[in-house]
């Protein structure tokens, strides 16, 4: 009598080898993709070392962009660049106290030492050099200082010299009588300030009675002026 097999019931060695397929399916479904991997790897690599090198060029060129002489700051002394933006410039100066020859009753100034500046406007033997058309204050502090009481009075006068008319115009002076009396060390100080409307071109200048009595300290002395 032949022996039946149970219903639903496998042999063992066909289990065992429809594992085996299996695994050898999922084997080589793997190496297929193993390449594909690989080289997506290796692409995201390229990539990434590219982005490094050229991120570490661009600091480098910044490096050498702000170590530039070219881009350090520096003091305007006179006539600002014709280059630069008319509304960056801001129209100033401070000029103060500097010794002055005895022959001549204007007053030269210092303009780069200590308080001094010069920004959107020029200087030349004595003068500050419009070079815009505009209001401007105009501002003079001179400390008058002696030994000896002198006779005459003090005064100080700014003056604006336009070559259109060849002319020199009064905008300002202040005078002193009776400022010592007796004898020993005595000492004046006078200011004046206002606004005025100069054209382009204009020279300013300050005159004193004696420049030899002006104190040259630039805190007592000095001269000033800015576009409003």
């Amino acid at each position: 009598m032949m022996t039946s097999l149970n219903n639903g019931a496998t042999p063992k060695h066909l289990n065992s080898q429809n594992e085996t397929e299996k695994k050898v399916k999922i084997e080589r479904a793997a190496t297929k993709f193993i390449p594909v991997l690989v080289f997506i790897a290796l692409t995201w690599l390229a990539g990434s070392t590219i982005y490094i090198f050229k991120l570490q060029q661009d600091i480098n060129n910044l490096k050498q962009i702000n170590s530039s002489p070219q881009n350090t700051p520096q003091k305007l002394t006179g006539t600002a660049k014709k280059s630069e933006a008319e509304g960056d410039i801001k129209r100033a100066a401070h000029l103060t106290g500097k010794a002055t020859a005895g022959h001549s009753n204007r007053l030269m100034w210092e303009i780069q030492m200590g308080n001094a500046f010069i920004q959107g406007l020029a200087y030349r033997n004595g003068t500050l050099i419009i070079n815009k058309t505009g209001k401007y204050y105009i501002y003079s502090k001179i400390y008058f200082r002696g030994i000896k009481c002198p006779q005459m009075p003090l005064h100080q006068t700014i003056l604006k010299h336009d070559a259109t008319y060849q002319l020199d115009q009064t905008l300002m002076r202040v005078q002193e009588m009776n400022f010592c009396s007796g004898h020993g060390f005595w000492g004046k100080t006078t200011f004046q300030a206002g606004i005025f409307h100069l054209r382009e071109g204009v020279e300013l200048f300050v005159q004193v009675s004696d420049p030899t009595m002006v104190s040259a300290d630039e805190l007592m002395t000095f001269f000033g002026i800015y576009k409003i």
